[in-house]
């Protein structure tokens, strides 16, 4: 089976990010020296259209050329048909700018004033790459064979500083979006049988890409054996492809029928009000003994309507090293949730998250949640909807502080957080600084943490070690820095790049212990 990539892009830029937000958004960070997931939490963003009055309005342009086998007409049709789907689901409206055409026929030969223009054109432009001419030349020979497309957001808004420079981003001001024409020429696809069958598909794609431009992410939806199968060619009556979500990475789902996953990813940015005031959220973490997971697939299916009603977040979705997820806007009912571990093949521009696909995939066991046991493994979603722990969603609630252990360890008594856990701290020159360590107690009583490291003569605890007294929920401390001039001085050629310094923090009565905390500096 000939598997067709859709890929989303995002631009780089700088926004402060509410971790709830996260959920389902494209992450960015600003600096290109690093990827999302080794990005400093300051300096991590997903940026959406701004909401005045209740609406998100994103202005559009529609290529005037031809695409494939479809014509102008036909193009302009489909995309006003399939931008409507998004409409009805959220507080999107999308409005076409002037005549909704963009002035020329965009081609190899005229796109770079369009596709990387130096600022913004006034409206969101949609190029038809008749030929897939573009696509080779942005992404290379060979890419016209397997991709259906690409978009991103392009152009923010922000806080400027007195060199008219960005330095806090607010939201999305202009996006893109490419077809690949290539691959909508009957000529060029033996796996399609006919042309209204590739109309088809291009509907498909444009709702997907779409999404894309308003800021949404990749979703692996709850289906990773199905998928196998519909990867390796199989063809099965228990193979339902018309319940993959829209924003699954591959191009599967046959249908304009969003499921309830991509509605639920679509009103985190954009809400609706009849959708999520009728809906209720459940949030929690990922961990593997003491350790937090980045980069799993979380999935909760209704018990009654498991697939017509799941919800999916990937592990540490808002970046923070914690393995925090959030199932935004889930239905009421009873649902069991699961573990699974990211597709090896969705990366890059078919990223799922932050971390997808995670380093070693084995250590992310398929599994479902069973309450304050342990997790059950080697069951499938017909036994877990009645072996499962069943966590029940009320209309207008949320359930908090769902903690999945993928190990035998219990947690510790206490969490380690604030800018100084896997964050990158940028030395100064000649002198020390000071990062805020957040120590969070789990349950009753008084700890004292002990806090060490093996580079003691380059950062230090202002308090060391740490008394949280009985009626306090939190402390933090200073961590201190040396200066840039004494790294350098101390580990020489071992500084290079980002340089990670392992903390271990110990409960000196329970020796409970949180290791491979790290701080990272550069």
């Amino acid at each position: 089976m000939h598997l067709l990539i859709i890929l989303s892009f995002l631009s780089i830029g700088l926004f402060t990010v509410n971790p709830v937000k996260a959920a389902g958004l494209l992450g960015a960070c600003s600096d290109q020296k690093f990827t999302p997931e080794n990005c400093p939490s300051n300096k991590l963003f997903f940026p959406t259209y701004k909401i005045n009055n209740g609406t998100a309005t994103v202005k559009y342009r529609v290529d005037r050329g031809v695409l494939g086998d479809f014509d102008s007409a036909t193009l302009q049709n489909s995309v006003n048909q399939v931008l409507s789907t998004w409409e009805n689901v959220s507080s999107l409206d999308f409005s076409l700018d002037g005549d909704g055409l963009i002035s020329s026929d965009v081609d190899e030969t005229n796109y770079n004033s369009i596709l990387f223009s130096d600022g913004p054109l006034g409206y969101s432009p949609i190029i038809f790459d008749d030929s897939g001419k573009i696509l080779i030349d942005v992404l290379g020979a060979g890419s016209e064979n397997d991709i259906l497309g690409f978009a991103s957001a392009r152009f923010f808004s922000g806080k400027k500083n007195k060199n008219n420079k960005i330095i806090k981003i607010t939201g999305i001001v202009e996006s893109q979006s490419l077809i690949n024409g290539y691959l909508y020429k009957l000529a060029n696809r033996p796996d399609v049988a006919n042309v209204g069958e590739l109309l088809s598909e291009f509907k498909s794609t444009i709702l997907h890409e779409f999404a894309h431009m308003v800021g949404l992410d990749h979703s692996q939806g709850g289906q990773i054996d199905e998928y196998e199968k519909f990867a390796n060619g199989e063809s099965s009556p228990d193979l339902d492809l018309n319940t993959f979500p829209i924003m699954f990475p591959i191009s599967a789902n046959p249908t304009l029928n969003l499921q309830k996953d991509d509605v639920s990813s679509i009103n985190i940015a954009y809400p609706k009000n009849q959708i999520v005031n009728n809906s209720g959220t459940i949030t929690g973490r990922l961990i593997n003994g003491n350790q937090a997971v980045l980069g799993a697939n979380i999935i909760a299916y209704n018990v009654n309507n498991p697939l017509q009603q799941m919800v999916t977040s990937a592990s540490d979705v808002d970046g923070l090293g914690q393995g925090n997820f959030v199932l935004p806007y889930l239905s009421p009912g009873s649902y069991v949730i699961k573990v699974e571990p990211i597709e090896a093949n969705f990366t890059s521009g078919s990223s799922v998250g932050l971390h997808s696909p995670p380093d070693d995939p084995s250590s992310i066991p398929k599994s479902f949640y069973n309450g304050s046991q342990n997790v059950l493994q080697n069951i499938d979603l017909n036994s877990a909807l009645t072996q499962a722990f069943r966590i029940n969603v009320i209309a207008g609630e949320n359930v908090n502080n769902i903690q999945i252990n993928l190990g035998d360890d219990e947690p510790a008594n206490f969490e380690l957080s604030g800018k100084a856990i896997n964050q990158v701290i940028f030395l100064a020159e000649g002198k020390a600084q000071f990062i805020n360590l957040r120590i969070d107690k789990i349950g009753s009583g008084s700890r004292y943490i002990n806090l060490s490291t093996d580079y003691g003569n380059l950062i230090s605890f202002s308090e060391n070690p740490v008394r949280i007294r009985s009626n306090e929920t939190t402390k933090i401390i200073k961590v201190r820095y040396s200066s840039l001039n004494k790294f350098v001085q101390i580990l020489g050629d071992e500084l290079a790049g980002t340089f990670s310094i392992p903390i271990q923090a110990e409960d000196v009565v329970s020796g409970d212990l949180v290791t491979n905390k790290i701080l990272r500096v550069f």
